[in-house]
């Protein structure tokens, strides 16, 4: 007894530096984080701005906006100013569910009108730490040791993967957390079955993680009709018919909850642009390899160093060969007398005893596997994007199936448990720590440190942002940087044209700032050309070309 505690003290002590090395590698990219992606701007938009968007707000295009406006737009003063409505009804008007939109709204609130990035980055850290503990729960339960879930969880805690969910301020960490969540809560329910009896405690769990994964992001939708399928047609299967009735009014009823508490949902779903888009996505074929490809390129990248394929045919050539020698060519090496050497007998001819014995074990981690497949499948068919985040949810699982065929494909050589688990940790923590010497963390957006030295002393400046060829909201990309500036003009339409509005509206005598943004191949002398045919200028001084085109202006009669 005392041996067996001492196990779970150092098991459970391993966990805890698991955890705190995650804590801090995540603390130093944060800090890292030099940038913002569009999407992130909106997060604080859509979470703390009654208008929605920026661009949405009647008045607010072409005319100048005090920079001080951004910085209260995108806060909260605190807690006796929050209102939930905010980040409700912007998710009404926009195109995802509102849990996370809650969560940054509350975060908002405790930094007390400040706009700052671990606004995001703190959820995600906590978010990060609970998927790392429930990941290992997750092993724990299939693998043969627990040092094999610890693996299976440091590896994708330290992965560079793990870091870009993290470090991008969107609901997709919260999205991973409850997606782990709800296979741990899916094999409490197997074992429950197992017994002819799901526990209340568990259907309420099924139920509630269910629904939160729902109102985080509707993608959570795919991962579920692989996971809950599986789960319904093995109920069918075993014949668990009234077990099965509980499990779909469960699973049921929280779709309905969900729908119920955010009725807009079944319009974003069907209606929506996204929705339409997502449907028009099912019904072509156009690039979908491609694209599938590019996802899986990137996920070996941020979790195996871009070795994920090579990692796959090695295992497939290990299990091939094993089968040959022990099955087909019965090979067996021998001293050979009393000659220095090894003799070698074959007899060729395929056993027809042959037995493959695969576990429970097995086949739960072939299914979650199945799971992460077919989510990678369809979501990367149908997503506007081949890009990484839609697809961290399914990362955790990628990492506990290539651990647990890794070890399973070890025990062919070697029979040893314990060898097989030093070898194992050895190559995947190996491969994790080489992949940051070749891959990069994504949405750190380093290059805004230099931008922000090209910008030094032009802060007080106002500024003129025209999007060329793009919509205005993506003018908030730089919505960070507008309450340095004294006021902000926004142009409305995409002529260049527009710039002269801006200039006859307000006295610009000390000169000003141009952002110039999705202007294509325009080459320089382009733009200098178009911005010189709506405006007598003194000075046109390219700042910087990071994150957008920034010129200093001065006008004609100014400078005279």
């Amino acid at each position: 007894m005392k041996t067996q505690n001492q196990k779970r003290y150092l098991i459970l002590l391993a966990l805890v530096l698991v955890l705190a090395v995650q804590t801090v590698m995540m603390g130093y990219f944060g800090q890292k984080k030099a940038g913002y992606h569009v999407d992130e701007v909106y997060t604080y938009e859509l979470s703390n701005y009654p208008g929605t968007f920026f661009s949405e707000t009647e008045g607010f295009l072409d005319t100048w906006v005090d920079g001080s406006f951004f910085q209260e737009a995108m806060s909260v003063d605190g807690l006796g100013d929050l209102d939930y409505s905010i980040p409700y009804h912007n998710q009404e008007n926009d195109v995802h569910p509102p849990i996370y939109y809650f969560v940054i709204h509350t975060v908002s609130a405790l930094f007390h009108g400040e706009v700052s990035k671990w606004i995001g980055i703190l959820p995600n850290m906590f978010f990060c730490l609970l998927t790392t503990v429930l990941l290992y729960l997750v092993a724990a339960r299939l693998f043969p040791n627990r040092v094999l879930a610890l693996l299976a969880a440091a590896m994708w805690a330290w992965s560079v993967g793990g870091m870009t969910t993290a470090v991008f301020i969107r609901m997709y960490a919260l999205l991973t957390c409850i997606a782990t969540a709800l296979v741990l809560v899916h094999l409490k329910a197997l074992e429950d079955v197992r017994r002819g009896k799901l526990r209340k405690r568990t259907a309420a769990l099924l139920f509630v993680v269910t629904l939160l994964g729902i109102l985080t992001q509707y993608y959570f939708l795919v991962f579920c009709f692989f996971l809950c399928g599986i789960f319904f047609l093995y109920l069918c299967a075993t014949r668990r018919w009234k077990l099965l009735a509980v499990y779909t009014v469960l699973e049921g009823g929280a779709l309905c909850a969900a729908v119920v508490l955010f009725p807009k949902m079944l319009f974003h779903i069907f209606g929506g642009y996204r929705g339409k888009e997502a449907f028009g996505s099912m019904a072509t074929k156009e690039g979908t390899l491609d694209g599938l490809k590019k996802v899986a390129s990137t996920i070996s990248r941020q979790l195996f160093n871009g070795w994920l394929k090579e990692c796959i045919l090695l295992v497939v050539a290990v299990v091939v060969v094993y089968f040959l020698v022990k099955h087909v060519l019965h090979l067996r090496l021998f001293p050979k007398g009393e000659e220095v050497g090894m003799a070698v007998e074959m007899d060729v001819h395929l056993d027809r005893k042959l037995r493959l014995h695969i576990s429970h074990v097995d086949v739960a981690v072939a299914l979650l596997g199945v799971v992460a497949v077919g989510y990678w499948g369809l979501v990367g068919k149908v997503a506007p994007y081949k890009t990484d985040r839609y697809f961290f949810c399914i990362y955790p699982l990628i990492v506990l199936c290539m651990v647990y065929l890794g070890y399973r494909t070890l025990m062919l050589l070697v029979r040893n448990p314990q060898r097989c688990t030093i070898v194992l940790a050895v190559v995947a923590l190996g491969i994790t720590a080489m992949s940051y010497r070749t891959q990069t963390v994504n949405y750190l957006f380093l290059e805004t440190n230099q931008r922000a030295q090209e910008l030094a002393g032009y802060e007080e400046y106002p500024v003129i942002i025209l999007s060329v060829q793009g919509t205005p909201e993506f003018a908030d990309a730089q919505a960070m940087e507008f309450p340095e500036h004294s006021q902000i003009y926004r142009c409305g339409g995409k002529d260049f044209a527009a710039l002269r509005d801006a200039v006859e509206s307000k006295d610009l005598e000390g000169g000003f700032l141009l952002f110039i943004r999705d202007f294509g191949k325009m080459s320089q002398e382009e733009i200098q050309e178009q911005v010189e045919a709506q405006l007598d200028l003194a000075q046109f001084e390219l700042l910087t070309r990071i994150g957008c085109n920034v010129y200093f202006c001065t006008l004609e009669e100014a400078a005279s």
